[in-house]
């Protein structure tokens, strides 16, 4: 699956109506790196940091994603699982 950290499209409010684009690459690679635990997820971090617009992640890296996502900012992660849902439909 494809995901683009700068361009995160966000929902803005509990009622899911409306979402914006926000960039939280650096952000949310950064809480991975700091909060984190393991090589794996410090890898995952590395490369969202160092993304460049949409990169492909696999199963296991959007199963850390969103499981690391549900843990610092409910907000991000029902993003992060619509658009995984999105994507998978």
């Amino acid at each position: 699956m494809k995901i683009d950290f700068s361009k995160l499209p966000c929902f803005t409010n509990i009622s899911k109506q409306e979402k914006v684009n926000v960039d939280i690459k650096y952000q949310f690679s950064n809480a991975m790196y700091m909060q984190g635990g393991g090589v794996e997820i410090g890898s995952l971090a590395m490369k969202i940091y160092n993304s460049e617009g949409e990169e492909e992640y696999n199963d296991q890296e959007c199963k850390i994603i969103l499981e690391f996502a549900k843990k610092i900012n409910t907000m991000i992660a029902d993003s992060l699982e619509d658009l995984m849902n999105q994507n998978n439909s």
